[in-house]
């Protein structure tokens, strides 16, 4: 390679971290940002494919690719097959557009391999949407909750994935410069995360500590580490109601929104979700193993609203039940469930397995990546993710980044 094609090659790798590392937080900003960049990520990986036999050899034949690659692939094909003999209606296609976001995951995955990024690097990336993060806060002055172009629930949840991944850059850094624009992108991030007033994803942050404190806990034979885990995480959580005013005004409505709830009184937030949970844990009981398609929650509402069981006001919830696994049940049933499940499990199946003499940033990532799928685990609890086009591309992003980190067999080039 001339020093000219070296050159280039090294701008071209630049750049691809610059809009890697601003994709979760302009793809919840900029309009239409999101799916273009994630159609060129497609693109790129399809051409990496194409003129690198190393990414083809790494895709199709080493047993772990061939697992992610799998995963996303099973997930559609039954999305396509619900629609095909289900539910074959505009409802369930455009539903089904949306699942076909997920295969873009797979040349992302190849284009990944033939960047052969450093750990380090692909971390502080992210810090670069810690910083778009608190512009945008600055910019937006106040004005309500910070939510983007998504609801503020996913808006906080994306912000939350960026902190995390800042967090890891920041722990990676040796030089001063590069310790700072990770430090300042994880205040953007922790800003737009408690700006945007998300209880549920506090709540899966700590759940997603705990379980990694416990996992330290097992695997070392040392109850120390768990403990000292659910320590912090419950001064972290009085401090945050306490003092921080975005979480203790979320933290005083839940507990406002608890009161109506014992009263009676159920179109509240969380009284509103008990309603729609309801709704379709009834459908998952009609069909439980193939389920009823994308349409069948939404008909179980609107035929409650017609019936007086429901307020009308409950048509603008009639979509998803903010629940992932109910949603998924219902729709999808058994099946799609476990394909789910096997989407969001299998990174953790393998990061859960520590590599012998692997170097520090190994360990770092390996750790900061768990964090976030333990974090979409619980994120799907309290809102529905696969139902965002935004939501699915970035779950798509860290999906294509855990299987790069997992499939390199090459040590060095994570260092």
């Amino acid at each position: 390679m001339t020093p000219a094609q070296h050159g280039l090659a090294s701008a071209l790798k630049y750049l691809l971290l610059i809009v890697i590392g601003t994709f979760p937080a302009l793809s919840v900003i900029v309009d239409g940002y999101g799916s273009a960049l994630w159609y060129l990520l497609g693109l790129a990986g399809i051409v990496s494919f194409a003129i690198s036999a190393n990414v083809r050899r790494r895709l199709c034949f080493e047993p772990k690719a061939l697992l992610f690659v799998a995963a996303p692939f099973l997930f559609f094909m039954w999305s396509i097959i619900i629609y095909w003999l289900v539910d074959p209606s505009d409802f369930a296609k455009s539903r089904v557009e949306r699942h076909a976001l997920l295969l873009i995951s797979i040349p992302v995955i190849a284009l990944l391999f033939h960047a052969r990024f450093r750990a380090k690097d692909l971390l502080l990336s992210f810090s670069l949407s810690g910083l778009v993060f608190l512009a945008y806060w600055i910019v937006h002055d106040g004005e309500g909750r910070l939510d983007g172009l998504v609801h503020a629930i996913h808006f906080g949840n994306i912000a939350l994935i960026t902190l995390i991944l800042c967090v890891g850059g920041l722990l990676t850094q040796s030089k001063r410069h590069w310790y700072v624009i990770a430090a300042m992108g994880s205040v953007g991030a922790l800003i737009a995360f408690m700006e945007s007033g998300s209880r549920g994803g506090l709540v899966a942050l700590f759940l997603a500590l705990l379980a990694i404190g416990f996992w330290f806990s097992v695997t070392r034979n040392q109850i120390r580490y768990f403990v000292i885990t659910l320590a912090l995480v419950a001064s972290v959580a009085i401090v945050s109601v306490k003092f921080v005013d975005p979480i203790s005004e979320r933290y005083e409505l839940t507990l406002n929104e608890i009161d109506k709830f014992s009263e009676g009184q159920m179109y509240t937030s969380m009284g509103m979700r008990l309603l729609m949970w309801d709704a379709a844990l009834n459908v998952v009981t009609e069909a439980p193993f193939i389920g009823s398609g994308f349409s069948g929650y939404r008909t179980e509402i609107l035929t409650r609203i017609s019936e007086g069981q429901l307020k009308p006001l409950m048509s603008d919830f009639s979509s998803e039940p903010h629940n992932q696994y109910l949603y998924q049940l219902a729709s999808h049933g058994l099946i799609g469930l476990f394909l789910l499940l096997l989407m969001l499990t299998l990174p953790l199946f393998y990061l859960a397995t520590p590599r012998p003499g692997s170097h520090l940033n190994h360990h770092i990532l390996r750790v900061t990546l768990a964090v976030i799928f333990l974090s979409f685990i619980f994120f799907g609890l309290t809102i529905t993710l696969f139902d965002q086009r935004r939501i699915l591309q970035n779950f798509g992003l860290y999906y294509s980044v855990a299987a790069w980190f997992i499939c390199n067999t090459n040590r060095k080039s994570l260092h």
